[in-house]
């Protein structure tokens, strides 16, 4: 395989000459003669790009005249393409080497099929594109024999292969090791006393036999005949009848762009003309355009296609309108040109002058008044034509001021020069209304701009520099209209004129935090012998700060109090005494001063009364006093006295229990027997006074 890819190589860089791409060679090489030589038709199996390398294909052959069509019966040529640049021309080539069926491959040659063609507008080739290689039709046949032979021609084949690629390609351009080594097979004569049986052969060709249009079916088909060749000759040439390939008939509406139009019933209809595409992929027109009487246009009157017609003599703007259908690409088709629209009525124009603009003559000193006609549609005002003379004129006059003497335009100042320049306007009387016809624009002359104080003498408006103590008065500038008047120029600003400060001390400000304070200020000025005054008690920029004088201490009571149990002691606060600039006094809190003290701050509740002190339940017993045969009956009472404080808090509280005597019965000495005493529910108040002597309360 690498020996028949060199062959082609070689072949291939033959192809390339200039000479070989541009005239055909005047002689035949050996073994190729010109009676031996074939046109096969081919087209490859699928897509080949076609580079500057060339690169291996595969390709279908179609029928080829005088080869027995069962020997091309599921045959594939083999061979390679490329395109290659000559002399400014684009070439395509292409080389088939050797056919193929199934797995078994036979060379061809090593001259092979070769082709050129133009490659200028291509980059592949498409299998539904036939081309036409030719070659040695005896190389091709028996090619095509050796690969239709039994298996056994195996050994025979492979020496015929052998003997192929002994012989590599060298060299370039029409010179080939190959081709020089390349002979026709030896054909031995037969005998001249036996005579050979004819041979006949019968071939199926399209030569000189049309394609039948059958309208009926919608297909062209594609007529053949049977050829009889008797030992190579032509014998019989047959008739042409209906073949195989039949192709459908298609409707091309491009290739008949004009449309068939009836104004009277406001229709249209497209043509076509039928055509097929044969094997080849080539188109092939069949008949004459044809009205498409399936597909109907209709025609209607459109507006938007054509402009308004303007008749200015009648003063009319009438609508115009075209014919038109929609085609059957949805594109827009004018039928009929623009005429009198039949469903719009003529409009009335009208002619104003409040839609033009004056014309200016500004060297002539005229403004011309301008007219414009206009129609209104559909709530829409249309321009008719342009703006035009209506004959009327005004003239223009130059204005400085206006009625009541004040500038219509500001003057042009020049503060570095102190000058001023008068602006003016051009102005016309239209219908007795005055109106500008120009912008302000600058004078010739010049005038000189004074300043002075007048409007200006207010000090409170006036630039004050405390810190350095000093006021600075205000000026205006003005420049003298025609009529004497003042037009000031600017409003007040500050003039070089100064005024000297005057200052008091009123009063201070204290910063008692900081133990000093600053001095009030208060800064006046004379202006025209009368005193202003600028600041009033204000502390002024870079004001000395005033130290207090220190004065000893003092304690004074904080309104809190501290206690030990019921004495009470008040509390004080000590400050430092300082004494301010302006003799007032100033304390310092530094802490706590003296306690005050003690005073007694509690007061007792409970066992002061008789209530107070109820008996203890079930506290009540007998006592024998036997001396006088009798018994005693005692009870228990309990007492609760409490010490609160004057903030609330309870100091102390005691609980005393005291034994009372309630009585005694008799036994035998005259008591009814049987009587015996109660003790009541609280003691007598003889009892509770002994109780609290005894217990302090």
């Amino acid at each position: 395989m690498r020996m028949k890819f060199a062959a082609a190589l070689v072949a291939l860089l033959s192809l390339s000459s200039p000479c070989f791409a541009q005239t055909p060679p005047a002689t035949t090489t050996p073994g190729t003669g010109a009676a031996d030589k074939v046109a096969v038709p081919i087209w490859p199996v699928s897509t080949v790009a076609l580079p500057e390398q060339a690169v291996p294909a595969s390709f279908s052959l179609g029928q080829i005249e005088g080869v027995d069509p069962a020997l091309l019966s599921g045959v594939t040529a083999k061979g390679f393409a490329r395109k290659v640049a000559v002399e400014n021309q684009s070439i395509g080539q292409i080389l088939v080497m050797s056919v193929a069926k199934g797995e078994r491959e036979e060379t061809i040659s090593t001259e092979g099929l070769t082709a050129q063609f133009d490659a200028k507008d291509t980059n592949q080739l498409f299998p539904e594109k036939t081309m036409e290689v030719s070659g040695s039709k005896s190389a091709l046949v028996a090619a095509l024999e050796r690969l239709a032979a039994p298996k056994a021609d195996d050994k025979e084949k492979r020496e015929i292969k052998d003997d192929v690629s002994e012989n590599p390609a060298s060299g370039s351009g029409g010179n080939n090791s190959e081709a020089a080594g390349y002979k026709t097979p030896t054909v031995t004569a037969a005998p001249a006393n036996e005579e050979k049986e004819p041979v006949t052969e019968y071939r199926t060709s399209t030569d000189n036999c049309p394609v039948r249009i059958d309208m009926v079916q919608g297909t062209a088909v594609q007529q053949n005949k049977i050829q009889t060749f008797t030992d190579g000759a032509l014998t019989n040439d047959g008739e042409c009848t209906d073949g195989a390939p039949s192709y459908p008939l298609k409707k091309s509406y491009l290739s008949c762009p004009v449309d068939v139009v009836d104004l009277a019933t406001m229709k249209a209809w497209p043509q076509y003309s039928l055509y097929y595409i044969d094997d080849a992929g080539e188109n092939h027109p069949v008949g004459e355009c044809v009205q498409d009487t399936e597909t109907v246009y209709t025609i209607t009157e459109d507006e938007a296609q054509c402009p308004i017609f303007l008749d200015f003599t009648d003063g009319k703007a009438v609508p115009q309108a075209a014919f038109v259908y929609i085609n059957r690409n949805n594109s827009t088709v004018q039928a009929r040109g623009c005429e009198n629209s039949t469903k719009s009525a003529a409009l009335t124009m009208t002619e104003s002058a409040a839609n033009c603009p004056l014309r200016h003559d500004f060297a002539g000193g005229r403004s011309y008044e301008l007219s414009m006609w206009t129609y209104l549609r559909g709530g829409v005002t249309y321009q008719g034509a342009p703006c035009t003379d209506t004959g009327r004129s005004f003239v223009q006059e130059v204005v400085y001021a206006d009625a009541g003497g004040n500038n219509i335009c500001p003057a042009i100042t020049n503060m570095t020069t102190k000058t001023a320049i008068l602006q003016s306007r051009r102005r016309i009387t239209v219908d007795g209304v005055p109106q500008f016809v120009t912008e302000c624009t600058p004078d010739t002359a010049t005038t000189a701009i004074l300043s002075t104080t007048d409007g200006c003498m207010d000090p409170s408006k006036w630039t004050h520099d405390l810190a350095a103590n000093i006021s600075y008065g205000q000026e205006r500038f003005y420049y003298l209209k025609a009529g004497g008047s003042r037009e000031y120029v600017t409003t007040c600003q500050t003039s070089a004129v100064s005024y000297p400060h005057s200052v008091t001390i009123t009063g201070y400000q204290h910063h008692d935090d900081q133990l000093w304070a600053y001095p009030l200020m208060t800064v006046t000025i004379t202006v025209n012998g009368s005193p202003y005054t600028i600041a009033s008690s204000q502390v002024l920029p870079g004001a000395a700060q005033m130290v207090y004088q220190p004065n000893g201490t003092t304690d004074k009571p904080s309104g809190s109090k501290s206690y030990d149990g019921c004495n009470a002691y008040s509390n004080t606060t000590r400050f430092e005494r300082w004494t301010r600039p302006d003799e007032t006094e100033f304390l310092k809190d530094v802490g706590a001063g003296t306690p005050v003290g003690p005073t007694w701050a509690c007061t007792y509740s409970g066992g002061s009364n008789v209530s107070d002190w109820p008996m203890v339940a079930g506290s009540e017993w007998w006592a024998a006093n036997d001396p006088w045969d009798q018994n005693d009956l005692y009870a228990s009472y309990r007492a609760t006295r409490i010490a609160v404080r004057d903030d609330g808090t309870t100091v102390s509280s005691q609980t005393a229990t005291k034994t009372f005597h309630c009585g005694h019965d008799y036994d035998g000495k005259g008591n009814p027997a049987g009587t015996n005493p109660t003790c009541p529910s609280y003691p007598t108040s003889s009892a509770v006074s002994s109780w609290r002597a005894e217990l302090g309360w």
